[in-house]
């Protein structure tokens, strides 16, 4: 059996550039055999709330609260889980380092942390593989990204990446052609709602926390696998849960 993971960020990289203070980069994780069966979730929301179903359904696009918690309703109906991995650019490791300012590099490490959980989540899950699926994005140079894999691949000593879980060949597809990216997109959304805040100062935990149950754990374990903050080490609650007191609850 094979985990389809549809990749999906919300947040841009650029640091102290004066854009978003959070990049999230997550993954919905679907059986392979309930793929299409889990899709059928994507058109029933377009047809509820009179989307166009030849548009790609996006959460910035859907500012009604009751609109989204109807999304989210609907996306509990069908079986799939998530993992990412969030990273605070105004923290002094991510802020004052240089390594991850450079083109493309919070991308392509985020990329990296986020390989090592769906790894971990195919192998416990049966021993199985993980099957990269990345929306395509217009800035990107995917040539890159796969020499950075490669790279990775090579690493001395070998990184925490289970290789043997992970599908080589890596797809690279529009929210167009893909539901289940449209899916991530809206449960990458909910997390940022929860994280980054809007212009009146308010940010909005319920939609993420609604999907709690849905975000990858290990043995309870949810921050070192369905919820890593790239910027922490360790528990985020000692850095986090005075500003983010949703966090000591999801």
């Amino acid at each position: 059996m094979t985990f389809n993971c549809y990749i999906d960020e919300t947040g841009d990289e650029g640091i102290n550039t004066g854009g978003t203070r959070w990049f999230i980069l997550g993954a919905v994780i679907v059986p392979e055999q309930i793929d299409l069966k889990t899709s059928t979730m994507i058109p029933r929301i377009k047809q509820r709330l009179g989307k166009d179903p030849k548009r790609p359904l996006r959460w910035s696009q859907i500012r009604n609260h009751d609109k989204r918690l109807y999304i989210f309703s609907e996306l509990l109906t069908e079986d799939w889980m998530f993992s990412c991995v969030a990273t605070d650019k105004n923290h002094p490791f991510i802020a004052q380092g240089a390594g991850l300012h450079e083109k493309w590099k919070l991308y392509f490490y985020s990329t990296r942390l986020l390989l090592e959980r769906l790894s971990w989540y195919a192998r416990d899950n049966g021993g199985q593989k993980a099957k990269l699926i990345f929306e395509k994005r217009t800035n990107m140079d995917y040539k890159e990204l796969e020499k950075y894999l490669q790279h990775l691949r090579r690493w001395i000593p070998p990184l925490k990446i289970s290789w043997i879980h992970l599908d080589h060949d890596i797809e690279i597809l529009s929210k167009e052609k893909s539901r289940m990216l449209q899916a991530a997109d809206l449960v990458c959304g909910a997390l940022s709602d929860a994280l980054e805040y809007s212009q009146l100062g308010n940010i909005e935990p319920r939609y993420i926390l609604e999907l709690k149950d849905r975000i990858y754990r290990r043995r309870g374990n949810l921050f070192s696998y369905g919820l890593k903050f790239l910027h922490i080490k360790g528990n985020p609650l000692r850095e986090h849960a005075n500003e983010y007191p949703w966090l000591k609850i999801i």
